[in-house]
C-alpha cells in the first residue's frame, strides 16, 4: 500500500489538502499545493500540483511516493472517497481555491 492510498479516506479536498499538507511536509516545507477536481469513470478525483521548497525534497518525495512531474510541477492523482451526483454526465473538472497563504489558487476552468 502506497502512502497515497491513506488519502483515500478524504471525502472531499478541504479534508484532503490537510492530509496532503501532513504527508508531503515531512519532506519539506510546501511551497505551492494546488487542486483541480475531476470526475472520471464515476470516481471524484483530486488531481495535485505540489512544489516543495527544494528539487531535493521534490525529489526524495517522488521517490518515497511514486510519483512525476508534469510542467515542472509534482502531479498525482487521489480518488476521493465521494458519491458522484448522478446529473453529471461524462468528464468534469475546475480548480478549487484554497484561502491557505501557502497555495495559490487558479481561476475556474
Amino acid at each position: 500500500m502506497s502512502a497515497l492510498d491513506g488519502l483515500r479516506h478524504c471525502p472531499d479536498v478541504a479534508t484532503l489538502k490537510p492530509a496532503l499538507h501532513r504527508l508531503c511536509e515531512t519532506f519539506g516545507r510546501v511551497a505551492r499545493l494546488d487542486v483541480l477536481t475531476a470526475v472520471h469513470e464515476g470516481t471524484r478525483q483530486a488531481i495535485c500540483f505540489l512544489r516543495l521548497d527544494s528539487p531535493e525534497q521534490e525529489q526524495a518525495l517522488m521517490q518515497t511516493l511514486g510519483v512525476g512531474r508534469f510542467g515542472g510541477e509534482i502531479v498525482f492523482v487521489v480518488d476521493l472517497n465521494s458519491a458522484v451526483d448522478k446529473e453529471v454526465q461524462g468528464p468534469s473538472s475546475q480548480w478549487v481555491e484554497f484561502d491557505s497563504p501557502r497555495s495559490c489558487a487558479r481561476p475556474g476552468l
